[in-house]
């Protein structure tokens, strides 16, 4: 018995949405897993953050520093950034992602605020990643941050104007 073309398209659309939520609750994950200090340490689930990423993954946020490829340097960046960054809230919007079978890529627009060195900071830019299917669900093969502004937002940095 063949499937109805109707039922079949019905199918694959629902499928492609389900994907496309299901790489943006991936981006959601990352934020909220790098998130904290305000209850608890940023970065906190070190494990939890590796398993977003394909095994041989590539992790770019800073683009002075080379990019972090696979688990274990991934693992090492965001324990620096336990250190560097022990408070950070970050945002996302205007998700852009393109599906083809079980890869993707796409970018998102993304905020972060921080403490660092005693004062309140902002950033700005957007996030470029590469998406894989996987047994476990879509993970990242690449994910990388380019910064577009970055601002002092604390009260001792005000004073001094």
């Amino acid at each position: 018995m063949t499937a109805d073309p109707a039922h079949q398209q019905l199918a694959e659309r629902v499928r492609r949405l389900e994907d496309l939520r299901a790489i943006e609750g991936l981006a959601a994950r990352y934020h909220r897993l790098c998130d904290g200090g305000w209850n608890g340490q940023s970065h906190e689930d070190l494990d939890a953050l590796v398993a977003l990423w394909v095994p041989d993954g590539v992790y770019s946020i800073n683009a002075r520093r080379p990019p972090c490829r696979g688990h274990a340097e991934i693992r090492e960046q965001f324990q620096r950034l336990r250190t560097s960054m022990p408070w950070i809230f970050h945002t996302f919007t205007n998700s852009d992602l393109s599906l083809h079978d079980d890869e993707a890529s796409g970018t998102f627009k993304g905020i972060a605020y921080y403490r660092r060195g005693g004062g309140g900071h902002i950033v700005v830019g957007t996030y470029s990643g590469r998406f894989r299917r996987t047994p476990q669900g879509w993970r990242f093969v690449s994910w990388t941050a380019d910064l577009a502004h970055g601002s002092v937002l604390s009260a001792e940095h005000e004073a001094s104007r």
